[in-house]
């Protein structure tokens, strides 16, 4: 026989001398008559043998052209049948291995034996429809081969059972090491990227702080008496450092997004306020030049979402400083509206638009790599480094969103972006509410169209009827007209100056006179116009909350004075009731303080957080507000720093009536260093817990004498597990105690089971907040050895990164046990009758 493999099959069935036996078989079938028949038979035996010589030869073939060999298994026997080639992958002679199944295992790398074991005997029980595995096997030489092993079942018993497996092999060892080192390679540039980012991020820490003290030292010294060559020398000193300041700023925020080190809040903020923020920051840029700067709010867009306002506002502030350098006249727009909402977010549509140079089409999609601008002739006239938009570009990415660009040659750029922020509940605008000034006219004289549509946009929002004309001479016209008719307009929102307010003052006109002033008419003319007799101005760019607030302060007195903010203003007289805004999150410390606020007369509402606290203080005024300290959402000193902001925007609606609210911080922290942390959030006065009449009153009257914040020194408490007498004299009211006593009896699991679980899940912040909050509790019912357990537990919580959490399960403990002190006590006092 020519075939190996089929003399092979011939020995399975007669033994040993299988061939011999064959064709003496055949010669016995001829010596009976049967010559035809054994003819047959010799004809098909040569014909299989001839087959089987030449599918050996065809394997031979491809395992030395391909590199693939097919072998088939006998798993009954545990013989490899057929395609012993898969020898020659790793090296081995024909002869020098048997052809077994065994022989081909052992051959196996101890880690892929489990491996390949587990994939045949998957296959083999249909669990897969073939076999495919990856494995090293030993060649000759003693290294390591990889082969790729794919495989599938030719033949099963009657019964299922598995009885050949033909395999497929093939080398892929230079397939697996090219892998291995492009693995390599890209770990080795990502560390080198890293590496150099963080190179960046903190070369740009290192020398911005000598960088800083020289702008501080040279702001210094151009306060001091200098001649005009010594002041022009230190004013280029200063401009050129910012300058490098500037380049330094953004090579590192480049460098920590690259370093993947960016870190995103997740607070409750405004879009609109950022907006605005970032438009009042460049609107002395876009004044000074001549441009108009336009902002816009979609109506509705949602008035609080959650995310991170800070890089919102750095993207906002890129594009427009962009807007700004490019233009050399027409107008800069800013716009966000609502692209999509959804039930737990919300997706902004932000747009800058300008009417500068414009980018080439070709040069569109470089001007967000780094390092590149729209063309190579803007580093030299324009400056910068060309890192401003790929910033943006990956500040918008990281906020889930896009970013596009549509430009023209000379006629301008708009670039837009999407971004993706949480969604706060009851806070999506919805169309037609909220307009005070439904039914009212007003007349706008504005000659730029986009300022026109804006401004507009905003009144028309508020309920009033717009009507625009472009220039003064027009306005006039409009407004003779009107008084003919007997159908005047309620207000004039005009551009002009001192002679306009002159003149309008003169003819003593029904309609009252807003004047339109950008930054430039306002620092040189703001005095004159206070002279005149203004009424009030905006300037721009308008938002609506700043329309809003000067039509509510011109219908309520038509007589306004320019005047300055008194950061010491009395609130009310005394007699007269207060508009309280009460800020506070624990129901228990939010009862006990409205009770005592509405016994002396006044007006209490109520907000939980300080996101809650800003959307009341939008919505109507107040004449003082009560702070507590530590809050969700918002705490307090934030608030604080946010209703500041809002009222310095609001002092640009000039009128003499208008006033600062004064807050009033609550907390149980009574420590040093307290003080100066409220004054300079702007706080006005500081009331410790527990709530105590004498101390609400002093602070009451403090405010309206125009006294400053008093803030009492800690004290050590009795150490007594509870004192009862001295809480009623506190609140001057047994049954108002008990009330407290119920309400913090069925908060007390509540309590117990947050600082149990923050202290499990080692969450430092949330068991400052739990100490924090149980602290202010006690102190109402004079429990000071609880209060202090609570004080100190919150205290070595202070610094989330450096919590000793063996002492703060020791301090826990002690808070417990001085509760469990306290609790029956408190029970017979809160059940008494």
């Amino acid at each position: 026989m020519k075939s190996p493999a089929l003399n092979r099959q011939l020995q399975s069935i007669f033994g040993d001398e299988g061939e011999a036996r064959l064709f003496q078989g055949l010669e016995h079938l001829e010596a009976r008559g049967e010559v035809e028949l054994a003819s047959g038979l010799r004809r098909l035996i040569q014909g299989a043998d001839a087959a089987c010589a030449q599918y050996a030869f065809i394997q031979q073939a491809l395992a030395e052209l391909g590199g693939d060999v097919l072998s088939e298994w006998n798993l009954r026997s545990g013989r490899i049948e057929s395609g012993r080639q898969w020898k020659t992958l790793l090296g081995y002679p024909l002869d020098d291995l048997e052809d077994s199944v065994a022989a081909w295992q052992g051959l196996l790398h101890g880690d892929d034996v489990a491996l390949v074991r587990a994939a045949i005997a998957a296959h083999v029980r249909g669990e897969r429809s073939s076999l495919d595995v990856e494995c090293r096997m030993r060649t000759r030489e003693g290294a390591w081969c990889w082969l790729q092993v794919r495989g599938k079942i030719s033949a099963r018993d009657e019964q299922g059972n598995a009885l050949r497996l033909l395999l497929l092999h093939r080398n892929i060892t230079v397939r697996r090491a090219t892998e291995t080192a492009l693995v390599a390679a890209k770990e080795a540039a990502e560390a080198a990227n890293r590496a150099r980012g963080a190179f960046l991020a903190n070369m740009s820490h290192e020398i911005r702080t000598p960088l800083n003290g020289v702008i501080g030292m040279t702001e210094l010294a151009l306060d001091t008496d200098l001649d005009s060559e010594q002041r022009h020398y230190l004013k280029t000193v200063k401009s050129s450092a910012e300058s490098l300041l500037a380049l330094l700023n953004d090579i590192l925020d480049f460098s920590k997004i690259e370093a993947g080190k960016l870190q995103f809040e997740t607070i409750s903020f405004s879009p609109a306020a950022v907006l605005q923020e970032a438009a009042r920051t460049v609107a002395v840029s876009a004044h000074r030049k001549g441009l108009e700067l336009v902002v816009g709010v979609g109506r509705d867009v949602p008035s609080r979402v959650v995310g991170d306002p800070t890089r919102l506002r750095q993207v906002f502030l890129n594009l427009l400083g962009n807007g700004i350098k490019f233009a050399e006249q027409g107008e800069v727009e800013a716009r966000v509206e609502l692209e999509r909402l959804a039930d737990t977010s919300v997706v902004l549509r932000c747009s800058v638009r300008d009417t500068g140079i414009g980018i080439a089409p070709e040069r569109q999609a470089e001007v967000f790599e780094a390092f590149s601008q729209g063309d190579s002739s803007t580093t030299r006239r324009f400056g910068g480094t060309g890192l401003g938009l790929a910033i943006c570009a990956r500040l918008v990415q990281l906020m889930d969103g896009r970013m596009g660009l549509e430009s023209r040659v000379r006629q301008g750029s708009c670039f837009s972006f999407t971004a993706r922020f949480g969604r706060e509940e009851g806070t999506v605008a919805v169309p037609g509410q909220g307009q005070p000034f439904s039914g009212m006219r007003v007349l706008l004289q504005e000659p730029n169209d986009t300022a026109a549509g804006a401004l507009g946009s905003c009144l028309e929002s508020l309920g009033l009827a717009v009507s625009r004309v472009r220039g003064l001479e027009e306005a006039e016209l409009a407004l003779a007209r009107s008084r003919e008719l007997d159908y005047p307009f309620g207000f004039l929102f005009a551009q002009g100056g001192a002679g306009l307010v002159q003149q309008w003052l003169q003819q003593r006109p029904l309609e009252k006179l807003v004047l339109l002033l950008n930054h430039e008419q306002s620092r040189d003319g703001l005095d004159a116009l206070q002279a005149e007799g203004l009424g009030a101005c905006l300037l721009k760019p308008v938002m609506a909350e700043d329309v809003k607030e000067v039509l509510s302060l011109l219908q309520g007195d038509s007589g306004f004075d320019l005047a300055p903010i008194d950061l010491q203003t009395q609130v009310l007289q005394e007699a007269k009731r207060l508009e309280v805004l009460l800020v506070e999150d624990n129901p228990v410390n939010q009862e006990l303080a409205r009770r005592l606020l509405e016994r002396r007369g006044h007006r209490v509402t109520l907000a939980n957080h300080g996101g809650e606290a800003l959307e009341l203080f939008e919505q109507q005024r107040f004449d003082v507000i009560f702070m507590d300290m530590q809050m969700p959402v918002m705490g307090g000193l934030e608030a604080t720093e946010a209703i500041r902001a809002k009222e310095l925007r609001r002092s640009w609606v000039v009128s003499g009536d208008y006033h600062q609210v004064p807050i009033v911080a609550m907390t149980a922290n009574a420590m040093a260093g307290d003080r100066q942390r409220c004054l300079e959030a702007g706080m006005n006065d500081y009331l410790t817990k527990p709530l105590r009449l004498g101390e609400l009153d002093r602070v009451l009257e403090g405010l309206q004498e125009g006294g400053g914040a008093v803030f009492p020194e800690p004290g050590g408490g009795s150490g007594a597990v509870m004192d009862l007498e001295a809480a009623e004299q506190d609140l001057g009211d047994r049954e108002l105690l008990r009330q407290m006593g119920r309400m913090l009896l069925e908060e007390w699991p509540t309590h117990l089971s947050g600082v149990n679980d923050a202290l499990q899940g080692h969450k430092g912040r949330d068991l400052c907040r739990h100490a924090h909050t149980l602290k202010s509790l006690v102190a109402i019912f004079h429990g000071d050895r609880a209060r202090r357990a609570a004080q100190a537990l919150e205290q070595t919580c202070q610094n989330e990164a450096a919590v000793d959490w063996s002492e703060a399960l020791r301090l826990s403990q002690e808070l417990q046990l001085a509760l469990e002190e306290m609790k029956p006590e408190l029970e017979r006092f809160a059940s008494a009758s």
